[in-house]
């Protein structure tokens, strides 16, 4: 027998109750091997961490859930009495039929088929603040709450915005050691973690000695983050969460406030938001934010955010997000857009489709995309084909949130043909 056979059974019989006649016996048993024979000691003795673990993969048969907010403890952002709202088209769009990829193959789909088909819940187009196309589907209405992933990503990139405006950050060229000295990251700056190449060390992987799953599953979030080290300093894009992990904690020593507090004082209030929204935590103990993929919100109230942007920050005349900050936030300019940077990427089916044409670039939290040399389109991206696509030169924005990607395309490329469909 091998000497962790002993502590192995421990907790097999602790847990017991949770998978006695499960199928997913045989993947319990390797993980709980994978753990101890990893020698991953400060990982096994979290008892609670392998308790959410085992809880959260059991009740989703180890995949992500489109509901999973259900699962965690959340803070609650309410509706606002005083609500925006955006002007309704007397003649809004109907489409027919979708052009779409397969393989690489074109396909024409039913559009009302195609959407149920893939798991999508909604589906927005806003010009000029009108809506031109609003419809949902799989059961979802207006008023219905979605996890947006790492959608929230963007909204932590308007906050860090925010913060330097208001001076509680100096700018994005500081290193994070000057605000958190006791993470060890000598030369890792601000705007390396905006932009995804500070040469973190992340596995990815939902196995919970893997990174990935303990950034997502982790009941401590701010100590996880503390643990966070330098792998190389070669610069080139690496998408991880344990950058946002660190933002979060520069936003909550500088402003003096939870992440939560702050976007509910800054974004969600002064925008009006029509119902109620709710933000993910990485446990009621410690009650860190998921700043990387936990906000919950409608489709349309999360309209409103992409049209703050098209209006380069203003809302209903009043200053949200200075212009200077959108526009370095996701201009082209002064990042890098060539294959070699994604590298790491070079292998992934997405990869391949996304960063091989030298059009694609990562800005501060946002996704970016060359049209041509004059113009560029962005967008936020979260699992499960959840899309925020802003176009300024058609000044429109496109919303695509669903329970699965559902489709061997990419929604962003989907919603780009949509949008320029209805100029």
């Amino acid at each position: 027998m091998y000497e962790f056979d002993r502590r192995f059974l421990v907790v097999y019989g602790n847990f017991y109750p949770f998978f006695t006649g499960n199928l997913y016996n045989g993947i319990i048993i390797l993980v709980f091997g994978g753990i101890l024979m990893g020698n991953n000691n400060n990982l096994f003795d979290n008892k609670n961490y392998i308790h959410t673990y085992l809880s959260y993969m059991l009740s989703n048969k180890f995949t992500v859930a489109y509901n999973d907010y259900l699962f965690f403890s959340t803070k609650t952002f309410p509706s606002d009495s005083n609500r925006s709202s955006f002007i309704e088209s007397p003649n809004k769009r109907a489409f027919s039929t979708l052009e779409y990829l397969h393989k690489g193959k074109k396909r024409m789909a039913d559009f009302n088929q195609f959407m149920e088909n893939t798991g999508t819940t909604a589906l927005l187009i806003i010009k000029n603040d009108t809506i031109l196309y609003e419809n949902y589907f799989n059961g979802h209405k207006r008023e219905t709450p979605q996890k947006l992933f790492s959608i929230t990503k963007s909204f932590i990139s308007a906050l860090v915005g925010i913060a330097i405006d208001s001076g509680y950050i100096r700018s994005v060229d500081d290193l994070v050691s000057f605000y958190i000295p006791e993470l060890k990251l000598k030369n890792i700056r601000i705007k390396h973690l905006l932009q995804m190449d500070a040469g973190i060390k992340f596995k990815e992987g939902h196995f919970p000695w893997k990174d990935e799953a303990k950034v997502y599953l982790y009941p401590n979030a701010r100590e996880l983050a503390l643990t966070i080290v330098e792998d190389t300093k070669d610069t080139f894009f690496h998408y991880n969460d344990y950058h946002l992990l660190i933002l979060g904690l520069i936003l909550e020593r500088t402003t003096g406030k939870s992440v939560t507090d702050f976007f509910y004082e800054k974004i969600w209030s002064p925008l009006g938001m029509e119902f109620p929204g709710f933000m993910i935590l990485d446990s009621e103990k410690y009650s860190f934010e998921k700043i990387e993929s936990g906000l919950v919100m409608t489709a349309i109230d999360l309209a409103k955010f992409g049209s703050l942007y098209l209006k380069n920050g203003e809302w209903e005349g009043k200053r949200i997000i200075s212009q200077d900050w959108i526009e370095e936030s996701v201009s082209p300019k002064n990042v890098l857009s060539n294959s070699e940077h994604f590298r790491y990427y070079h292998k992934h089916p997405w990869g391949k489709m996304w960063f091989s044409q030298n059009k694609a670039y990562y800005k501060y939290l946002w996704w970016g995309h060359l049209n041509s040399k004059t113009n560029n389109d962005y967008f936020a991206l979260g699992a499960l084909g959840q899309v925020l696509y802003i176009s300024p030169e058609n000044n429109t924005l496109a919303i695509r949130l669903g329970r699965k990607w559902g489709v061997m395309d990419w929604w962003p490329t989907i919603l780009y043909k949509l949008i320029n469909s209805t100029t």
